[in-house]
């Protein structure tokens, strides 16, 4: 699947090289020239990781990891510098980065990096159905061991699409879920953004009360998809 890399990056050269390179390896880039627009294009475009350009003076770069962080945004990041400062390293990680890149590094080896982190952050999602049986939310329980959505005891019948959808959200209850995660975990193109919003509101037309303002599965708009159990 397609990887979608945001990079921060002011030197033309470099980004030139890395596209060359990355595209051969299925990740595909979008390019900002500096880091006072990134937060507001993160909103916009929500990719898989970012590469993150942070030269002296750093503070820039740093607001805009920060401001990421403070947003909710938990994609992987990875700050790039000629700086080897210990120091620099570690504001980067306390700020919330995923990795620090020194450069001069090998595409090949940058290339693992990036594949890595987002296969070990997508990974992460939905683990729980394998060890909860059942899941509550409002009237509805999930029975994950024989794929069944009752409500108030009454089967609701879904596709197996609409189910492993439902078991994502479920299992990843108040976390933000970008679309990108929402696909590689479902087995979709990146480009199938129009798709998963139609399968995310037939879904809603089945649990949700009233599918236009929804209770359970929130839009978050720029950022992706939130399940938000009922209280009841």
């Amino acid at each position: 699947m397609t990887i979608s890399l945001l990079v921060v990056e002011p030197d033309q050269s470099i980004r030139d090289q890395l596209r060359f390179h990355l595209h051969k390896n299925q990740i595909a880039l979008s390019v900002l020239y500096s880091a006072a627009q990134l937060v507001s294009r993160v909103e916009l475009e929500c990719p898989s990781a970012i590469l993150l350009r942070a030269e002296s003076p750093m503070s820039e770069a740093r607001e805009a990891l920060r401001q990421l962080r403070l947003a909710g945004y938990d994609m992987p990041i990875f700050v790039q510098s000629t700086s080897d400062e210990i120091v620099d390293k570690i504001v980067a990680f306390e700020l919330g980065a995923d990795d620090y890149i020194v450069d001069p590094i090998d595409p090949y080896e940058l290339t693992a990096r990036i594949k890595r982190a987002v296969q070990r952050c997508n990974r992460s999602l939905c683990d729980a159905p394998e060890i909860r049986e059942k899941v509550l939310f409002g009237s509805y329980q999930i029975d994950f061991a024989t794929r069944r959505l009752l409500k108030d005891g009454c089967e609701i019948s879904l596709r197996s699409g609409q189910f492993a959808l439902l078991k994502l959200f479920a299992s990843n209850p108040m976390r933000i879920l970008t679309r990108s995660m929402v696909n590689s975990q479902l087995g979709r193109a990146e480009s199938q953004k129009a798709s998963l919003d139609v399968a995310v509101c037939r879904l809603r037309g089945v649990i949700e009360t009233d599918p236009a303002n929804p209770r359970f599965i929130q839009t978050l708009r720029g950022r992706g998809y939130m399940f938000v159990p009922s209280l009841e």
